[in-house]
């Protein structure tokens, strides 16, 4: 799966300064728990603040989580960015990369004792948007959810045609995407997802998720269908009667948004934790 561009994009789309309304002063350390790689953006405050779990995608490292930090913090809400391969200690490739490692960070969260461990939510783009549902489902500590141009599946890893997630020690089935030379990227996504019979394996109960979601297309998205798939897990969510707040935003640009529509995009993750967390 050629998908090396996603995570690159969306780096650069997050990566771009934000002005905020109200700044809030912040720390930065690094952590030190378990395996983790990662830093916690801790806003100055009296009484416990929230905490957003922020994770990149198929670029790893962890210039998204940074990115997160910088535009989220000084709103007054901490967070975790992580990195989850790519980084000493850590895999090399988005392959098996074990769910508990992302359970892990929610286990530290729960021993700092600035942030309030009921107000813990995610956020992350693309691939990542993967980990961040399933965190999310496996886990109902996670109570808001923040996913750009998301997948409405699992898919297996990039590297590989094996799994990209594992949990309790077995491969979480994904969607393989198909060869196909003369067919565009968006294409071979598309075919893969038309075999409904592959897709009741593959999508995610996100009707377990224990909190509200923002999802965040992009209508020419030139990576992969997240508005076709953003628009299915809204059908899926609505046929299931999801008691939670689902808010769905779509773009006119390509998988890693524009300058223009940066600042809104940017904005309304931090309103959806505001309002939520």
């Amino acid at each position: 799966m050629r998908t090396k561009l996603i995570s690159l994009l969306l780096c650069f789309f997050f990566c771009d300064g934000i002005a905020h309304a109200s700044s809030v002063e912040y720390q930065v350390k690094t952590i030190a728990y378990k395996n983790l790689v990662g830093k916690l953006y801790l806003p100055a405050s009296a009484t416990k603040v929230p905490v957003v779990i922020a994770f990149g995608g198929s670029d790893g490292g962890m210039n998204f989580g940074e990115a997160n930090g910088a535009m989220i913090a000084p709103n007054g809400i901490a967070v975790l960015a992580l990195a989850y391969f790519k980084e000493t200690g850590l895999p090399e490739k988005l392959d098996h990369i074990p769910m508990e490692y992302f359970i892990s960070a929610i286990d530290y969260l729960e021993t700092e004792t600035a942030v309030d461990p009921a107000r813990i939510g995610v956020v992350s783009g693309s691939r990542g948007s993967e980990a961040a549902f399933l965190l999310a489902i496996h886990d109902a500590r996670i109570k808001s959810v923040a996913v750009t141009t998301p997948s409405n599946v699992v898919w297996n890893g990039p590297t590989e045609a094996d799994a990209a997630w594992t949990f309790q020690g077995k491969n979480i089935p994904g969607l393989i995407l198909p060869d196909g030379d003369r067919k565009t990227q968006v294409s071979r996504f598309l075919t893969a997802l038309e075999n409904q019979q592959n897709l009741q394996t593959v999508r995610f109960a996100l009707e377990k998720v224990n909190g509200p979601i923002l999802l965040v297309s992009a209508e020419n998205d030139q990576i992969w269908p997240s508005l076709p798939m953003s628009q299915d897990i809204l059908r899926y969510l609505n046929e299931r009667k999801f008691k939670h707040p689902v808010t769905h935003k779509s773009y006119p640009t390509g998988h890693g948004f524009s300058k223009e529509s940066a600042p809104e995009i940017k904005q309304s993750i931090i309103d959806h934790f505001l309002r939520t967390l």
